[in-house]
């Protein structure tokens, strides 16, 4: 079976300022509310945190295995190359920290944060997913994401134009609708849990 190779590529902001769908108001061209989730994330690293230093972030997700691989961008505004499986995750771990995929138990790695999140998310004009995420420790941090599945096997080059085509598209975005999000500076998940 041909390789399938998930992109994603999201921005950050605080919080929304409105909410984007109500019977009442419309503020976007099109609102598609997506089902209410509570996911519970633990996040895996080594002790002195070679992953993230990596950029790749490792977390089981309900029960499922994660990896996130920075591909570019910062905290606010990332790219991504999405790994599930622990197949896949365990490559990344062995490359990154050379610790034997298959031979330790949760890949030789020591649980680095716990919480549970509830996620809202809407589909905003057809193909941005708007999300407000509310951690359970108190905080709150919204993202609008784009996310492209590719069959078959891409290279570096073309995964980099693409990213950068889907950040420019979600900045339009952004700013078309600006009203939206609320001023001042995001605070991702991770980050917030260790403040």
């Amino acid at each position: 079976p041909a390789k399938t190779t998930i992109l994603e590529v999201e921005r950050k902001f605080r919080r929304l300022a409105k909410q984007p769908h109500t019977p009442h108001t419309h503020m976007f061209a099109s609102v598609q509310p997506l089902p209410t989730r509570t996911i519970h994330d633990i996040y895996y690293d080594t002790p002195t945190r070679a992953l993230s230093a990596a950029g790749a972030w490792v977390r089981r997700r309900d029960g499922a295995w994660q990896a996130k691989v920075r591909r570019g961008g910062d905290f606010v505004r990332s790219r991504f190359e999405e790994l599930r499986g622990e197949r896949d995750v365990g490559r990344c771990v062995a490359a990154v920290v050379g610790i034997e995929e298959a031979v330790v138990r949760d890949f030789g790695l020591g649980k680095l944060a716990e919480f549970v999140t509830t996620r809202e998310a809407w589909l905003v004009d057809g193909k941005f997913k708007v999300v407000r995420d509310r951690m359970d420790f108190g905080h709150e941090v919204g993202e609008v994401e784009l996310q492209v599945e590719v069959e078959g096997g891409i290279g570096e080059g073309e995964k980099a134009v693409l990213m950068e085509e889907m950040d420019r598209r979600i900045v339009a975005f952004m700013r078309r609708y600006a009203w939206a999000w609320e001023e001042g500076e995001a605070v991702g998940k991770l980050t917030a849990y260790f403040e």
